[in-house]
Order: structure tokens, then sequence, then C-alpha cells
């Protein structure tokens, strides 16, 4: 029986990401973190955890952002898919978009437009 390679990661990825160097405030248990950005998309966002605060998978949080150069500021939510443990590299996790507010939604479509016109 043939099987076919599965696909990479890259392939799988519905939606292109961005890299985006911001800082980004993010709530979860009453606690507002600071974290930064390593690439955002439609589809969600990774975010560099350098302090390797605990978050869990299917954990909601909801991330501000205040980028004045790209979009207004707004907060969005989202739901924790995956944690990266800090080995060689520094602590991360990924989280995808969550919020049925049609405001952040376009707010968070402005700021992808403006990062693929950049």
């Amino acid at each position: 029986m043939d099987h076919e390679p599965a696909p990479s990661g890259r392939e799988r990825r519905q939606h292109e990401r961005f890299e985006l160097h911001v800082e980004i405030a993010l709530r979860h248990h009453e606690e507002t973190e600071t974290l930064s950005v390593l690439n955002i998309s439609a589809g969600g966002i990774l975010l560099r955890n350098d302090r390797n605060v605990a978050f869990s998978i299917g954990e909601q949080i909801s991330v501000r952002f205040d980028v004045p150069d790209l979009a207004q500021p707004f907060t969005i939510d989202a739901r924790v898919i995956r944690v990266v443990r800090p080995t060689a590299r520094p602590a991360a996790l990924a989280a995808m978009w969550t919020s049925a507010d049609a405001t952040a939604s376009a707010a968070l479509a402005q700021l992808l437009w403006s990062l693929s016109n950049h």
C-alpha cells in the first residue's frame, strides 16, 4: 500500500503568516502578561513566552494589540492550542482566534492587510 508523505507544517497552514515584532498585552486568569509576537495570521498567533508563564492548552486568552502604525488598538479573544516549553529556544505558545466580535475581527483584518502591504 502506497502512502503519501504527510504535509509539512507550512503546507498544512490555511493562512499566510506574517512576522510582527511587537509586544502585546495578554490577559489570562485575571492577570495581564506582556509577550512578544513571533508571527500572526488570520487564524492565530505565535507568541514568545520569555518569562515562561504557565499556559494550558484550551485556555481562553485575550490579546491586546496597540500598533498605531498598522491598525487602531484592539483586543481579540483566542484559545491556546500549543505550548512550547523552553529548551534551546525560548518558551512559546500558539493560539487560535475565537473572537465573535466583529469589531475585533475587522481590526485584525486591517492589521494583516497592513502587514501584507509593507
